[in-house]
């Protein structure tokens, strides 16, 4: 007999789409409760410029990794969950709009249903991985990624100075995030892709109290039989030289992800 199954044109579906999709709306959802550390540091342009699409154009040689544990999550009805994404500066060439902003290189999350989401339907290159809750001694705040027990990733951040409000209230007057990705999906059988696009994810976030400090990275190469599907990725990263650190602040702040607004970028 046939089945029964149709799509909906204005609906959205996820994997494994027979089970029913929802109607599209512009969805805004915000995470209230977030810790976050991040770390900038200067890296040789020419080997960076080899993970960055054609489509963009590097504004520094600058790679940001940026430690995230989000709490009271609007669409997890309250729940958590954390992140380690690594982002560097662009401007967008395809149009005359010249939109800047930051090109992800890769986001590990330790939950599947925000990579599900963040993947299909964002573009966001979101892949797994274990990542440690922040924790400290004194004034030293640290966290780690790993994959069943290989650790590939350590971050460190010694705290120093809390800002003042003022300067606060002047992080907040530049709130609005334009996150970059690329969404692809390879052919079926043959070589090539069946979809391949840029995307924008425009993002908002709203800090509450911001510490400096001095932070660092220690990068473990893994072997690929130690992480089949990400051994690579983490070579390359690996392979990038930190020729200075430039930037470490941890912040407690929150966010507005503005999922209904992402779009293809032509």
């Amino acid at each position: 007999m046939k089945g029964k199954f149709k799509f909906k044109d204005d609906f959205v579906y996820k994997m494994p789409v027979h089970f029913g999709g929802n109607p599209f709306y512009p969805v805004r959802t915000v995470y209230h409760d977030m810790t976050s550390i991040s770390i900038e540091y200067e890296t040789d342009q020419n080997m960076l410029l080899e993970y960055i699409p054609e489509d963009f154009d590097l504004s520094a040689p600058v790679v940001k990794v940026q430690y995230n544990n989000s709490r009271d999550i609007d669409w997890m009805a309250g729940g958590e969950y954390r992140l380690i994404q690594v982002t560097v500066p662009v401007k967008y060439l395809g149009n005359s709009e010249e939109i800047t902003g930051e090109y992800a290189l890769v986001i590990w999350e330790n939950k599947t249903c925000p990579i599900v989401g963040g993947r299909e339907e964002d573009g966001v290159p979101k892949v797994f991985a274990d990542i440690s809750s922040e924790r400290h001694y004194e004034n030293r705040w640290f966290t780690s990624a790993s994959y069943d027990s290989n650790t590939f990733l350590k971050i460190d951040f010694f705290q120093r100075e809390e800002l003042s409000k003022e300067d606060v209230e002047e992080l907040n007057k530049n709130s609005k995030i334009n996150l970059f990705g690329w969404r692809y999906l390879p052919n079926l059988g043959k070589g090539g892709a069946a979809l391949s696009q840029a995307t924008l994810y425009p993002q908002e976030s709203f800090v509450k109290q911001v510490w400096t400090g001095e932070g660092s990275l220690v990068w473990n190469e893994l072997k690929p039989e130690e992480h089949p599907l990400q051994w690579y990725i983490i070579k390359a990263l690996a392979g990038l030289p930190i020729v200075k650190y430039l930037n470490a602040i941890k912040a407690k702040a929150s966010a507005q992800l503005n999922v209904g607004d992402s779009k293809i970028l032509p």
